[in-house]
């Protein structure tokens, strides 16, 4: 083998790994996450809210930062305040309703927001958590539901 096809090799094996890991961290953020406080439950219970600190081996200013109205363009090199994501569960049954993406909730969050009529999924500030859940849309429970 030539000098020029083991370094060749060698940067296909690199590249290879590099790319394995970066999906590998894509799952193990909020994988392997720590809850961040209490949790926040909707006012007649239907829903409840987590909040997370993804798990980062590298600091902060390695992870692309995007901002809730442009997800799709992050900034690289970020100063990150405070990195973390919310998830919303259906507080009767437990059921995983939504997950938000990584944004800095320093920047971007704010009051939770249950839903209406018009608007029917979970907010945080900017952030979206989830969907309303069918027989829960804006916080109240069908009639069913509160006659039991």
């Amino acid at each position: 083998m030539s000098k020029i096809s083991k370094i060749l090799a060698i940067a296909i094996a690199l590249t290879l790994t590099a790319l394995v890991l970066l999906g590998a961290s894509r799952w193990w953020e909020k994988g392997f996450a720590t809850l961040s406080g209490p949790p926040s439950f909707s006012p007649n219970e239907c829903y409840k809210v987590q909040r997370f600190i993804p798990f980062w081996i590298l600091p902060n200013i390695f992870h692309p930062q995007a901002h809730p109205d442009e997800p799709d363009t992050p900034k690289w090199f970020p100063s990150w305040t405070s990195p973390g994501f919310y998830r919303l569960y259906d507080n009767r049954n437990g059921e995983l309703l939504g997950e938000s993406g990584i944004f800095d909730l320093a920047d971007a969050s704010g009051r939770i927001y249950w839903g209406d009529n018009v608007v029917k999924k979970v907010t945080a500030g900017l952030i979206t958590i989830g969907p309303n859940a069918p027989d829960c849309i804006g916080e109240r429970p069908k009639e069913s539901q509160t006659k039991k």
